[in-house]
């Protein structure tokens, strides 16, 4: 650092300081802004990654085919509440005419609120009303790649003889058996008894801080058939041969529409979809918000700009003698630009810098709140907020500077 440049850093240290509230009013914009930016950056980019990984779990290989677009537990809309569930059936036909097709795995999501009854799990004086219900193919574990902390998955015979048993998710498990392990017990579920025979391990997919799978009851297919009339909605996760999932698809989709007899003109009745377009979509959505954000944030960052504007011309006016002076004994046309421009930069940097370690402190505390929440600010966002703020203090600080920059030394020195 030449000993010019450090003279303009220090001259412009002393004049923000000596006008602290007045500097901190003009960058309450800025940090307003990045703070905005970089808190939902941090946020969409979590919520990416945990999507990412929610759905990878069940299967990088697997075309998911269900009747309804969107997630199974979200709400009916009108277009979808028109469309025939699939039938469990199908799986058997997909698996025997598919070429490209591993084997195919069958979730049945059975209702947990249905007129008068709400689903409950209880065993002894333990009780969860949190829990989700499924009936599952026996290959439906091995399908999704779902990890077990003990126990096993169905046997065959327990799927066709309607088996009360039962696979455990890890909330359930522990809501209702505590730290102790849930197989080899038994509870209660809607009236009647089962014993469950495996227990699965946390789920790392997690969205908001959890995971549905953890709060997953899961019985045989032919179990929930019998007990659970009520429940048609089927979801078949088709399992494609090593790298053959794009033949996959074609085939899944052909197959589905010959058994629901669609002519060839006629549009699908039902979604296809895999991990990668899951999260594409996701990807697209995220994008959107962040662009509405930007141009929330960018109205923060103009209201900023303008204050440290103000500041400046300020500052120039009040300083008019000293540049006049400085001129007057040598000093360049460009080392005045410089000292303010660094002035303006130098404001905007610090709005720049407590706008990421609020973001980061606001992350942090709903982290402590809810220890999964995926708020921590990415080092992209934290770099680009400290680069808009300093480019939004130099740009704001241009015309200050380049005014200050042109003064008549003779002029300067002669102003009251």
């Amino acid at each position: 650092m030449t000993a010019t440049t450090a003279e303009t850093l220090r001259l412009s240290v002393t004049s923000i300081r000596s006008q602290p509230a007045r500097s901190a009013l003009a960058v309450a914009g800025v940090v307003i802004g990045i703070v905005t930016v970089v808190l939902v950056a941090s946020v969409l980019v979590g919520l990416r990654n945990s999507v990412a990984l929610l759905f990878r779990e069940l299967g990088t290989e697997n075309v998911f085919a269900f009747h309804r677009n969107g997630d199974p537990y979200s709400p009916l809309s009108d277009a979808d509440a028109e469309r025939r569930p699939l039938s469990p059936d199908f799986a058997r036909q997909i698996e025997r005419l598919g070429g490209s097709v591993r084997d195919v795995g069958v979730q049945l999501i059975v209702p947990v609120v249905g007129g008068s009854r709400v689903l409950s799990a209880r065993a002894g004086v333990r009780e969860s009303d949190t829990i989700l219900v499924e009936g599952v193919s026996p290959n439906f574990f091995d399908v999704t790649g779902t990890e077990f902390i003990t126990g096993r998955s169905f046997t065959p015979l327990e799927n066709r003889v309607s088996a009360p048993v039962a696979v455990l998710g890890a909330n359930v498990a522990r809501a209702l058996f505590g730290s102790n392990t849930a197989v080899g017990r038994s509870f209660l579920l809607a009236g009647e008894r089962y014993y469950v025979v495996g227990q699965l391990a946390p789920r790392q997919g997690t969205f908001f801080g959890e995971n549905r799978g953890d709060n997953m009851v899961s019985v045989p297919l032919g179990t929930a058939q019998r007990r659970f009339p009520d429940a048609d909605q089927t979801v078949l996760y088709v399992r494609a041969q090593p790298g053959r999932r794009d033949q996959v698809r074609v085939e899944t989709e052909a197959i589905i529409r010959i058994l629901r007899h669609l002519p060839a003109d006629a549009p699908n009745d039902f979604t296809l979809s895999t991990a990668d377009q899951i999260i594409a979509q996701f990807d697209r959505i995220g994008v959107q918000i962040f662009l509405v954000t930007l141009a929330l944030a960018a109205v923060s960052l103009a209201v900023g700009a303008i204050g440290i504007a103000n500041v400046m011309f300020m500052s120039v006016t009040e300083r008019t003698r000293e540049i006049g002076l400085r001129l007057a004994v040598g000093a360049r046309r460009r080392d005045i630009l410089r000292q303010f421009l660094l002035e303006a930069g130098m404001l905007a940097g610090v709005g720049g810098a407590l706008g990421v370690t609020t973001a980061s402190a606001l992350g942090a505390l709903a982290a402590w709140f809810v220890p999964t929440f995926p708020a921590v600010p990415p080092a992209w966002a934290v770099g680009s907020g400290l680069g808009i703020s300093v480019g939004v203090g130099m740009l704001a600080g241009y015309l200050p500077a380049r005014r200050a920059a042109s003064m008549d030394p003779v002029e300067a020195l002669r102003y009251e």
